[in-house]
């Protein structure tokens, strides 16, 4: 029995040619919630492999992750749930003015990470979210008599998924894990 907690494909929002300011980011945000994944992006052919065998299919059900769990698996059923939506990391109020996407996002980047030194790593309303998730996924794991259940999430909220269930014992394999897309954390029950 096996949990897999993969991050989606690679978003078809394409990066803006323009600086931003605080409400051109925030716009430029919504827009990336609302994209799906680029067109000629794909998973790789060892993880569609992994993902066919799942007992269970689960999915954000953010257009991105959705997208993403129909490449894996096309015309297959998948589980889509808004517990597993990516947190919306808070955009930082040091940030005057205007700037590239890149600069917002080591901006916001780098706040979630002093955030995390305070240990204040998600808005108080997540913490619920978070313990509920990582509860049906342990749930669907032990239903899925030895199976391996896949879970097409987004990379802060994999993140906290994975410390809440390594907090219930669960392992994850050793080593540094990799954010980027399509890449896979996984965990295996107590």
């Amino acid at each position: 029995m096996s949990l897999l907690l993969i991050r989606h494909g690679r978003s078809a929002h394409p990066p803006p040619s323009a600086w931003l300011d605080r409400d051109g980011i925030t716009r430029w945000l919504a827009d990336y919630d609302r994209a799906g994944i680029h067109d000629d992006d794909a998973p790789p052919p060892a993880l569609v492999d992994e993902v066919r065998l799942a007992a269970v299919l689960a999915a954000s059900d953010m257009p991105r992750a959705l997208a993403s769990a129909a490449r894996l698996c096309p015309g297959r059923e998948v589980a889509c749930s808004p517990l597993v939506r990516e947190v919306g990391l808070p955009i930082p109020a040091w940030l005057p003015g205007r700037a590239p996407l890149a600069v917002w996002a080591l901006g916001i980047h780098a706040t979630w990470i002093f955030d995390l030194a305070r240990r204040r790593a998600e808005p108080a309303e997540v913490g619920p979210r978070v313990r509920e998730r990582a509860a049906r996924c342990a749930a669907r794991c032990a239903a899925a008599d030895g199976g391996t259940v896949a879970v097409v999430t987004h990379g802060v909220m994999r993140r906290l998924l994975a410390r809440e269930l390594a907090a219930a014992g669960w392992r994850g394999a050793p080593g540094r894990r990799s954010y980027a897309h399509w890449s896979v954390w996984r965990m295996a029950p107590p």
